[in-house]
């Protein structure tokens, strides 16, 4: 039996409960908090691999499922170490954060767009195509080969390799990337020849 100091009053009780009640709130915000960042890139306001490669086989398993046809872009900034080397890191960022923006203006809201490596950009393209993904891709090059970068120094021209990939009914995210990436490369050796890599 509780003695009358254990007791708790009911103002007491509301008080207690009004408290969790915050608490929760509070945690549940630091959750939402740290998935966001499990997801997102550490310098691009765009998503990071861990969540291109989620979404990616999520959107096998819809073409699978409901069949239609969504498209894979692989770009690369080519050269970008020459960047990082000549006008510094900041500068290399500089253009990474560009890219960025630009690819976000070039897409839909439905598209997913991730940064998946030092200087590499994946995007997953809603309700595509084979011709109208190709098409995007020329696009997409034209649009940031065009996009001029300010520096702290230079204004800097940069160009891409872009490599593209049809996601369609038995399509796997894996097989996906690395077909996407050879096209990629492949684009890179007409431009480069063997020695670019």
């Amino acid at each position: 039996m509780l003695k009358p100091k254990d007791q708790i009053s009911p103002s007491n009780m509301k008080d207690r409960a009004e408290m969790l009640t915050r608490e929760n709130l509070q945690l549940k915000a630091r959750i939402a908090e740290l998935e966001r960042l499990t997801a997102m890139d550490t310098l691009t306001p765009l998503f990071n691999r861990r969540y291109l490669m989620q979404e990616l086989d999520r959107w096998c398993w819809r073409a699978h499922r409901y069949g239609g046809t969504f498209g894979l872009l692989y770009l690369d900034v080519d050269r970008l170490k020459l960047v990082n080397d000549t006008h510094g890191h900041a500068a290399g960022d500089t253009v990474l954060c560009g890219i960025a923006e630009a690819l976000g203006s070039a897409t839909r809201k439905s598209d997913v767009i991730a940064r998946i490596g030092g200087d590499e950009f994946a995007i997953l393209l809603d309700s595509i195509t084979a011709e109208k993904l190709r098409d995007k891709a020329v696009s997409i090059r034209q649009m940031l080969t065009a996009l001029p970068v300010k520096t702290s120094g230079p204004i800097l021209k940069i160009d891409v390799s872009v490599g593209h990939c049809l996601i369609e009914t038995g399509s796997r995210a894996s097989e996906a990337l690395i077909e996407a990436d050879r096209a990629m490369y492949a684009d890179k050796r007409t431009k480069y020849g063997e020695a670019e890599r």
